[in-house]
């Protein structure tokens, strides 16, 4: 097992800077992820800790080892792709020995190898069966056994599960986590999908356009999130933002409702609040605003609501029982929970 570290990496497609002087040390055992839309550089970073994408510029360290200019199969690390990249004429046993093979294991080691693994993926029913006779889940799992043969410093995840159905990956996203808990490698995983990060990261890596916007544990970026970038990205529904005033003391919406919040800097801010910290009544109580109700979403034992608060679209996740209003409805919006950020930079601002 082994620290990964990316120092000071810049990749540039011709005039195209697409990660700009970004650093990250992943810790020995830790499990982080690369977060952030498409085309935010995530995949990018992967490919050149892997050795499959030249950088511009930069140190890539895996141990005690600068692995920059190595070749990927003296980089020891195990890579598992989206497309999960398994050798279609050959069997799941043929597929997951094939690496050792062309380091010329011998074979008893092999099988022995192999029948650990099939194990601790619960696949060994699988090993004369080719790729083409497995499930999508199966694929996967065979995927991983390959890298986890290898016994690797690092293991790297390039969206490893969105081709699975909603069901599956859920499933899949629990074996994941357990197993590298289990087998303890240092794992630096990419994904889109902010429900896989922050179930599974030890830490996470918020990307936008090849830039950190955050780093810290999954709670504190959803809590505290150090930019509207974040705010919005994280969470679903996104967070709801309201442009305003503020004079120190009170908070003031466009659309004339005030609040009243202290510690603010004076002058334009954007407000914050998550959908889940908003309180719902059907009659006036102190500091509540006017909500009409345009929708309703029934999610089961939770329901998000849409409406309009001052000419602002805002939702609201209600997981109480009980009759929704019909039309208005009266919001509170809890002043421990509310987010201030400055309208220029987008950076949050920190409360005194």
């Amino acid at each position: 097992m082994a620290k990964l570290e990316i120092r000071h990496l810049q990749k540039k497609f011709g005039p195209l800077e697409v990660i700009e002087d970004f650093n990250l040390c992943v810790e020995d055992r830790e499990f982080v992820s690369l977060l952030g839309p498409s085309g935010c550089g995530k995949s990018t970073i992967l490919r050149i800790v892997a050795g499959l994408e030249e950088l511009t510029c930069g140190d890539v360290i895996i141990g005690d080892q600068v692995v920059t200019h190595l070749e990927p199969k003296d980089r020891d690390v195990a890579m598992v792709f989206q497309n999960y990249a398994l050798y279609p004429q050959k069997t799941v046993f043929e597929n997951l020995a094939y690496g050792l093979r062309v380091r010329k294991t011998p074979e008893d080691r092999i099988k022995a190898r192999v029948d650990d693994v099939v194990t601790l993926l619960q696949i060994a029913p699988l090993l004369e069966r080719k790729p083409a006779q497995l499930s999508g889940g199966q694929q996967q799992r065979v995927s991983m056994g390959r890298a986890i043969m290898r016994e690797p410093a690092a293991f790297l995840f390039d969206e490893p599960l969105s081709n699975l159905d909603a069901k599956l990956r859920n499933h899949m996203r629990v074996e994941v986590c357990q197993l590298q808990k289990r087998l303890g490698i240092t794992t630096l995983y990419v994904t889109h999908d902010q429900v896989e990060a922050m179930t599974m990261s030890d830490r996470i890596v918020v990307l936008n356009h090849g830039k950190i916007e955050q780093i810290g544990k999954p709670l504190d970026i959803y809590e505290r999130p150090a930019s509207l970038f974040v705010a919005t990205f994280i969470g679903s529904p996104s967070m709801n933002l309201f442009a305003a005033q503020s004079d120190g003391q009170e908070i003031r919406l466009t659309s004339g409702e005030t609040l009243s919040v202290s510690g603010v800097p004076t002058g334009e801010v954007i407000m914050g609040v998550r959908p889940e910290r908003i309180r719902l009544s059907d009659c006036a109580v102190p500091d509540s605003l006017n909500y009409r109700i345009s929708m309703v979403e029934e999610l089961g034992a939770q329901k998000v609501i849409h409406g309009d608060l001052g000419g602002v679209d805002v939702s609201v996740v209600h997981n109480g029982d009980g009759t929704i209003p019909a039309g208005s409805a009266w919001l509170t919006l809890l002043p421990d929970y509310l987010h201030f950020f400055n309208p220029r930079t987008g950076k949050r601002y920190e409360q005194d």
